[in-house]
């Protein structure tokens, strides 16, 4: 069959193709000049004004409150009191941030990425003081919410003068386009002959209407630059770009998979390790005991039977190691029941009293990988507890979110824990990673320590 005949009756012809150059795409847009003279029209342009009155009025509200606060806060810093007035100046400026990224929408529908803000750890089971401390270093410490208030006292100025510069605009634009109505509609009322020379009412306005066309176009593209480089500033001091935000995702993504790596050639390490050291010597057993049976069989019947009894005992255990080591850090209760059987059936059986407050439900399930890896963390948690902090008691809390999980595991033991290369914790932060998770250790020498993980819950 020929080629032809395959894929139909058309004959293929062999002459080359005719090589066309692309069609030269129309430029987007209107020209420069159409697009100046109708901007008074453009949505865009009424878009700016509205970003830039809702600025003034934001702006200045949150001038006035965060300056307050701040002055407030700085004459009672002598006292308590002082430090929650500048935290709550902060606090504000952070809500102006945001309220200024989402007025950016309105001038152009590039999402704008906010800053990384420090975020409070709460720490449910930790002492008062460790919670101030966490307050007081997220609240006084970073940096993005004090360029927050510098941006309070820098776009204020400027808001102000934006919003000066458009009411001049505007104003003597409309009011010298709209003065011929206005002179036709109050002549009748107003006869007074205010005008001398040589130019009648008709020409000065005229003149003026004139000016008033002309002035419309240069208010609508003044307003519309004015607001465009609002947002440049808004951007440069209140948001990161789309390229550091993707090389922060593509720095987290690397470690993730490294992590994933490690932790996967550390499974498998400690698969051929369990494997080789027990369910492979039963085998080993079970052959031995086997061979030596079928070599009895004839001249002891009684001691090949016993040898078989045996052997059928090695075949017992070998097959209770290699369902072990397949479950790994899964147990059977954890398959059945879910994370917090599973974490009371630990809790019960820990060296150091242990007590459990949990947000779930006693038989919500999670996602699998999420179970496991906080099962995982609280067993290992547990484990380096009893070895080396000299405890005496151990709180885990567990608080369920919308979309992540949240793990507390603290303990009243002389502390100085840390992430070593190589080391337990290091493990866990590796697993944790490998979720996309976080781990935080605090762990004073002294004590107490709080191990803090977090568990993204993808929705199903």
């Amino acid at each position: 069959m020929t080629l032809d005949g395959m894929v139909g009756s058309a004959p293929m012809s062999t002459a080359p193709m005719p090589i066309t150059p692309p069609a030269t795409a129309s430029p987007r847009g209107r020209h420069p000049i159409v697009t100046f003279l109708l901007s008074p029209l453009l949505p865009s342009t009424w878009k700016a004004v509205l970003s830039i009155v809702v600025g003034f009025v934001v702006l200045v509200t949150a001038f006035a409150v965060v300056t307050s606060l701040f002055s407030a806060g700085g004459g009672l810093l002598i006292l308590v009191v002082g430090f929650g007035l500048v935290a709550l100046g902060l606090e504000a400026a952070r809500l102006t941030a945001r309220v200024e990224r989402w007025r950016m929408s309105l001038i152009d529908n590039r999402p704008l990425i906010a800053r990384p803000y420090k975020t409070l750890d709460p720490q449910p089971n930790a002492p008062m003081d460790r919670r101030i401390r966490n307050w007081a270093e997220a609240e006084f410490f970073d940096s993005s919410r004090w360029l927050d208030v510098a941006y309070v006292l820098i776009a204020f100025p400027l808001i102000v003068l934006e919003f000066t510069f458009s009411v001049v605009l505007w104003s003597m634009a409309v009011g010298f386009a709209i003065s011929p109505l206005a002179y036709l509609a109050t002549r009748g009322m107003l006869d007074v002959h205010w005008y001398t020379g040589a130019y009648t009412p008709f020409q000065v306005f005229t003149v003026l209407f004139v000016i008033g066309l002309v002035l419309l176009p240069i208010a609508a593209s003044v307003t519309r630059g004015m607001a465009i480089g609002h947002r440049y500033i808004v951007e440069g001091m209140l948001c990161i770009s789309p390229a550091d935000a993707l090389r922060r995702d593509n720095d987290r993504l690397r470690g993730s998979r490294a992590a994933t790596v490690e932790l996967e050639a550390t499974e498998l390490r400690r698969i051929e390790r369990d494997l080789h050291d027990g369910a492979q010597q039963r085998l080993v057993s079970l052959a031995i005991d086997l061979a030596l049976a079928e070599g009895k069989i004839d001249s002891s019947p009684a001691e090949a039977k016993t040898l078989v009894a045996g052997a059928r005992e090695q075949a017992r255990q070998a097959l209770g190691e290699i369902r072990d080591v397949v479950r790994g850090t899964a147990p059977a209760i954890l398959l059945d029941r879910g994370l917090i059987a599973a974490l009371g059936s630990v809790a019960g059986r820990s060296a150091v009293p242990t007590y459990i407050d949990s947000s779930l439900d006693a038989n919500e399930r999670l996602p699998h990988a999420v179970e496991r890896a906080a099962y995982y963390v609280v067993t290992e948690a547990l484990t380096n507890v009893a070895k080396h902090a000299g405890a005496t008691r151990i709180d885990i809390t567990l608080r369920r979110e919308p979309h992540r999980l949240g793990i507390w595991v603290r303990d009243d033991g002389k502390g100085g824990a840390s992430v070593v290369a190589g080391g337990g914790v290091a493990g866990l932060r590796d697993r944790v990673e490998a979720l996309d998770g976080k781990l935080v250790l605090d762990s004073p020498e002294g004590g107490p320590t709080m191990l803090h993980v977090e568990l993204p819950i993808t929705p199903a």
